[in-house]
């Protein structure tokens, strides 16, 4: 049976965001046609409440670029992640173009909102975690949370400047383009990515990605 991964996400102190509702669904719009683009996705991330949305990835490898992407797309903002791995159950009265929330349900999302609700009383000592999975393979989840939390923990402490950097990088694949496109010096790129961490953090979510491949070849 093919496995799923939900995600339902929320956006801290977002009532304090004037304009926040337009900005929302302008980047939920994007993402959607970019994952639906590469093949992540069938539905559209869907808006639950002011500051929550929810998405379904078809499969677990696609989790930590996702991630990467919505940590990207919101920036600054600080986004809270529930992963749930799992089964989905699609409703009877579902048509093409029913919204995401209404159209499917199933142990994925109920595995997405126990991970939300971890983070909101999380462990003495782990008050800046902002991503947590639950999975029925505890192993799996164990995996999965040691590499995206230190990940997470990395990426709130990229500044603004940095993720200017990072952007362009993505946008453009070459440090000689971002630094001319910012009239800066391919020295100040490259120093500027080493000290996000940027490589590190690409290779760890690449890597991770590649561990959930294997775990659907059941290797």
């Amino acid at each position: 049976m093919p496995e799923f991964v939900a995600l339902i996400a929320d956006v801290a102190g977002s009532r304090q965001l004037e304009g926040f509702p337009s900005r929302r669904d302008r980047l939920l719009e994007a993402l959607s046609k970019r994952h639906r683009d590469r093949g992540w996705c069938d539905f559209d991330y869907a808006v639950t409440a002011w500051d929550e949305f929810q998405g379904l990835l078809a499969a677990p490898r696609w989790l930590p670029e996702a991630l990467w992407d919505l940590w990207r797309s919101f920036q600054p903002l600080s986004l809270r992640v529930g992963v749930g791995f799992g089964d989905i159950e699609t409703a009877p009265n579902a048509a093409s173009g029913t919204p995401l929330n209404q159209a499917v349900t199933g142990a994925a999302f109920y595995r997405a909102r126990e991970a939300l609700d971890m983070i909101d009383a999380p462990p003495h000592g782990l008050g800046r975690v902002r991503v947590q999975v639950v999975a029925d393979d505890a192993h799996r989840a164990a995996a999965c949370n040691a590499v995206l939390r230190l990940a997470d923990a990395l990426v709130q402490d990229i500044t603004e400047r940095q993720w200017q950097v990072i952007d362009g990088y993505e946008r453009l694949g070459k440090q000689s383009e971002v630094a001319a496109a910012l009239d800066v010096s391919t020295s100040t790129i490259s120093r500027t990515l080493a000290s996000a961490r940027y490589r590190e953090l690409r290779a760890s979510l690449s890597d991770l990605g590649e561990v959930l491949a294997d775990g659907q070849r059941g290797i």
